[in-house]
């Protein structure tokens, strides 16, 4: 493996881990923010509101809020988990590992958590269709082509798992010749 090829794994390994602190420290914020929605009186919830574009619309219940706060949670929980899969890859990767067990396992993870997120994001799209709120999150997109791109990642993993899996096989069957 050669001085660029280590770099950039090192640097993806640490961008990973960044994002895994990052993903944890938004999802608990996420749930200090949907607990507290279940025991601010409705003047502060309304005051709070007022931050978000969802402040047109008050008549949504609090439990509307936090089941989209769950899903919201879910999501970053969902990403959390790619990270994650990931970094172990990445890991198994930089010490020349390429086609053992583990990162099979790591990529049918992966595979996982990007099919719970593109429901997870289908349903949040639902849910602010409900709300008639749009352009809330400047993170994700919640538009239908964004749907279309994750369909499409989906699918472009699972040709990578697939590839693994065969070249697996062909790992056995050479270390059984041999």
């Amino acid at each position: 493996m050669n001085l660029f090829t280590k770099t950039v794994l090192k640097s993806l390994s640490i961008v990973s881990t960044i994002a895994q602190v990052l993903f944890a420290f938004a999802g608990l914020m996420l749930l200090f923010a949907s607990g507290a929605l279940l025991f601010v009186s409705k003047g502060l919830k309304t005051q709070l509101l007022q931050y978000t574009d969802l402040y047109s619309n008050t008549n949504l219940s609090v439990w509307f809020l936090v089941l989209s706060c769950l899903v919201a949670l879910a999501i970053i929980a969902c990403l959390f988990i790619i990270m994650y899969a990931l970094n172990k890859m990445i890991g198994n990767i930089y010490e020349q590992h390429y086609f053992v067990s583990q990162n099979l396992k790591y990529l049918k993870l992966i595979l996982i958590s990007i099919s719970s997120f593109t429901v997870l994001q289908f349903i949040s799209q639902l849910f602010f269709a409900q709300a008639h709120a749009y352009n809330v999150s400047h993170i994700f997109s919640e538009s239908w082509p964004s749907l279309l791109g994750c369909i499409l990642l989906l699918a472009i993993v699972y040709t990578i798992y697939v590839v693994f899996k065969y070249g697996i096989s062909l790992q056995d069957d050479s270390n059984n010749v041999i």
